[in-house]
């Protein structure tokens, strides 16, 4: 498993900034917060800004857009397992329809797979892909697009099976990203139903 996860991004080039103390804040409230995690050591990941697409994957140019509120920080993770999320609104809800469109023509199980490959090579660990495709989910925003990627990495001490999921959400004039990674035993693996409770809970922030 890499060290890093690369968070799949649909903002780079970035928009035009112009943020205001409202917009602001609704980014902030539609992200993932410690408390919506439940029990467990989570830990505080800051976002890794500086990571961008994996080989081969081309990020869309949203340069022609403007943010008026973003917020990313913090991520977090729990003893091999990941949860990030980040937030963006823009000036009108036509642009952020835009941000999405560009955003969901990138294929994120195909981009996974290559930065997995990346992360790993060199290191000795074989990977192998158990299934790649679209996550089944009723959503309240009407735009959504979602994939998931189910894996093995076998190395010279262990197997070891996770999964990476990721949704893409609009509504209105805000956009939503959640990255999972869940790596399962004898690491502590995120379940189904919390990973499902994420999803719906930014949806539902979407609405401001």
């Amino acid at each position: 498993m890499p060290e890093r996860r690369p968070r799949p991004r649909a903002s780079r080039p970035t928009p035009q900034k112009r943020p205001n103390a409202a917009d602001q804040a609704w980014a902030a409230a539609i992200r993932i917060h410690r408390d919506d995690l439940g029990g467990g050591d989570w830990r505080l990941e800051p976002s890794q800004d500086n990571v961008g697409a994996p080989q081969g994957c081309k990020e869309p140019d949203l340069s022609d857009l403007v943010e008026t509120g973003e917020a990313e920080n913090p991520d977090f993770s729990r003893n091999g397992s990941f949860v990030g999320s980040s937030a963006a609104v823009f000036l009108t809800k036509k642009q952020a329809t835009a941000a999405f469109q560009r955003g969901a023509r990138q294929s994120f199980n195909r981009c996974m797979i290559s930065a997995f490959k990346q992360g790993l090579s060199g290191s000795g660990a074989r990977l192998r892909i158990l299934s790649s495709g679209p996550i089944a989910m009723k959503t309240s925003a009407p735009h959504f697009t979602s994939g998931r990627v189910r894996f093995s990495v076998a190395g010279p001490a262990a197997k070891i099976d996770g999964r990476i999921s990721y949704y893409f959400l609009a509504r209105d004039r805000a956009i939503a990203m959640l990255l999972i990674a869940s790596i399962g035993k004898p690491m502590q693996p995120i379940s189904a139903a919390l990973e499902s409770r994420l999803a719906n809970l930014v949806a539902a922030r979407l609405h401001g």
